[in-house]
């Protein structure tokens, strides 16, 4: 590597560390490797959630917190979820305050602050979901079936373990509390396990150009609209808050891994060639467009639009400003069961220009950024 790749690649890695400490920082880590204890709070703003009618509340010798009116009368008690277990969703904790009457029957459940992106949150309040728990009896709801929302699958889960794990331990059963698993889970894990196969043999084995078009097809229905798994900024920054939650989303710990490992030891925008959904949704688009394509135009001054927009999300987060994450991206456009009118206009965007221009939105891409490393294989150096 010469001296015009060390000063290439020690810029794009300075711009890739700056939006991580930053997002880190804005996070509450210090030197991104310690995080100060974060203990999740409970206001009576968020009873009242629950009981309209409360005026104060006190922890009892249980943990729970019994909760009283004007008149001094106890109206009901509520449970905080995270006092019994950590539920991941997919972008961190899920904590849930789950109300009680006497008779151990739920009133209500709401949740606490989280990293859970909105669209995700708005979907599953309502009857459809969280309002089923209502009525329900807590030694009942270790078992209770509720069906996931299609498009916010991992909160749902998340919601779903954390009142199981709660009825659990108040009901001390020692019961399991695991999601039930059911076929069509198991068919989405064999499509994603085969999927992460056939990236690695379509990377690695001369001859299979040819069928590019039907493996971006298969990349954009079992990423983009089966499993709804795509790598974000707003995901990277749940994980710097709330660690790596490995274990509610494997999938997407899968990616994340496949990405930067191979991309490192020779095969660069591994994740963007072959993973991505909005990818494969550009390049299909940019082979069967009528119209001449061109690249976007992305430098001013000799600087790139990618690094502007880089600077400008660090910026932000570091001077205390933390915008919705998941807008600055178009990856929730595949989530449009659930999504707002937004990010499909977003996502409609992002179609139209690539029907001119060849894969617009990867010129820009905070995460391909992150995810495109210098490979230390790089075999054509750069003359001087």
């Amino acid at each position: 590597m010469n001296k015009q790749q060390i000063q290439a690649t020690a810029y794009q890695y300075f711009l890739i560390i700056t939006l991580l400490v930053a997002i880190a920082y804005r996070g509450g880590r210090d030197f991104i490797f310690h995080k100060n204890k974060v203990e999740v709070t409970v206001a009576l703003e968020d009873i009242q959630e629950i009981y309209p009618t409360a005026a104060y509340y006190d922890q009892n010798r249980y943990g729970a917190f019994d909760v009283y009116n004007d008149n001094d009368n106890k109206i009901g008690s509520v449970l905080l979820s995270s006092d019994y277990s950590q539920q991941f969703g997919y972008g961190g904790d899920v904590p849930l305050l789950i109300g009680v009457d006497d008779n151990l029957t739920i009133t209500k459940i709401t949740l606490l602050p989280n990293r859970e992106t909105a669209y995700y949150i708005e979907a599953i309040y309502g009857n459809k979901f969280i309002g089923k728990w209502q009525g329900v009896k807590l030694e009942d709801a270790i078992q209770f079936h509720v069906d996931v929302i299609s498009g916010a699958t991992h909160t749902s889960n998340a919601v779903i373990a954390g009142v199981r794990q709660t009825a659990s331990s108040v009901m001390g059963s020692g019961a399991s509390v695991v999601t039930e698993t059911n076929h069509w889970t198991t068919i989405k894990d064999i499509f994603f396990l085969s999927l992460m196969l056939l990236s690695l043999v379509m990377v690695y084995k001369k001859g299979t150009a040819r069928y590019r078009t039907i493996y971006l097809v298969l990349v954009l229905v079992i990423m983009g609209l089966i499993l709804n798994n795509a790598l974000s900024v707003n995901l990277l920054y749940g994980w710097l808050q709330q660690g790596f939650v490995w274990r509610a989303n494997w999938q997407i710990s899968v990616i994340f891994i496949l990405a930067l490992s191979i991309s490192f030891v020779g095969k660069r925008k591994f994740y963007c060639n072959y993973l991505c959904p909005m990818g494969a949704l550009q390049e299909l688009t940019n082979r069967y467009t009528p119209f001449k394509r061109r690249n976007l135009p992305t430098r001013l001054l000799d600087i790139t639009a990618r690094d502007i927009y880089l600077t400008l999300i660090a910026g932000a987060l570091l001077i205390g400003f933390t915008p919705e994450l998941f807008f600055l991206e178009p990856f929730m456009f595949f989530s449009f069961r659930i999504i707002g009118i937004g990010i499909i206009i977003f996502g409609f965007m992002v179609l139209l220009l690539s029907l001119f221009f060849n894969k617009p939105w990867c010129s820009v891409c905070p995460t391909g950024c992150l995810l495109d490393t210098i490979s230390y294989k790089k075999a054509k150096d750069i003359d001087l």
